[in-house]
């Protein structure tokens, strides 16, 4: 989960919400991608602490900090005495890495559909995209990869879309993943809800060492 701008008392609560819904959905490992935040405040701070204290009451579920090669970010938490609380990395690559080598996963190829999803996305296309999705779905297919980059536009219903998708995979005890998140898709989710918000994940290294 990436955030950007200043953490402080007014943006703590919105991203506090967000992990809280996203360690209520589903036990995870959840990476908070700390590398655009300019400002971290006293509210930023507990914000953190209350994220970890959330992660270790929830079986499963473990927060992993990225993001501490920037000043700001590593800096406050070093002066208050908290970085040594987090499980901190360099970046988001470093974190995922790290994951990956701590974590054996076994996935049958045939349980992975992709779809890629090209040009603008009207009123049309999300028709056809919900009869695409509802097919796949309607397959044996536990994990999904849906491929974003040919997107030219969008509006925020396609996280609609998506949101079904996903409950339903993991339901089934999968997952769904989004790749090649481009300024199309960004643009939408200024509009979109908080538990769609969560669906976009910009880590394309992530889903191609999960489905090797």
């Amino acid at each position: 989960m990436a955030v950007a701008g200043e953490l402080d008392i007014h943006t703590a609560p919105l991203l506090e919400a967000c992990v809280r819904e996203q360690f209520a959905a589903v036990s995870t490992q959840l990476i908070l991608d700390l590398e655009a935040v300019q400002f971290l405040g006293a509210s930023g701070l507990s914000c953190l602490l209350r994220a970890n204290e959330r992660a270790q009451q929830t079986p499963g579920a473990q927060l992993h900090l990225a993001g501490m090669v920037t000043r700001v970010v590593a800096r406050s938490l070093q002066v208050t005495g908290l970085l040594g609380q987090f499980d901190s990395y360099p970046c988001v690559t470093d974190a995922l890495a790290a994951l990956i080598d701590a974590t054996e996963v076994t996935i049958n190829t045939e349980q992975v559909a992709l779809l890629s999803i090209t040009g603008r996305l009207g009123a049309t296309g999300l028709t056809q995209l919900r009869l695409q999705l509802q097919a796949l779905l309607d397959t044996d297919a536990q994990y999904l990869v849906v491929n974003l980059a040919g997107m030219g536009s969008c509006d925020h219903q396609l996280f609609d879309v998506l949101a079904h998708a996903h409950q339903v995979l993991t339901d089934r005890q999968g997952w769904l993943r989004l790749v090649g998140v481009g300024p199309a898709v960004r643009d939408a989710l200024d509009d979109a809800t908080t538990s769609e918000c969560l669906l976009v994940y910009q880590a394309a290294e992530w889903t191609r060492s999960l489905a090797g």
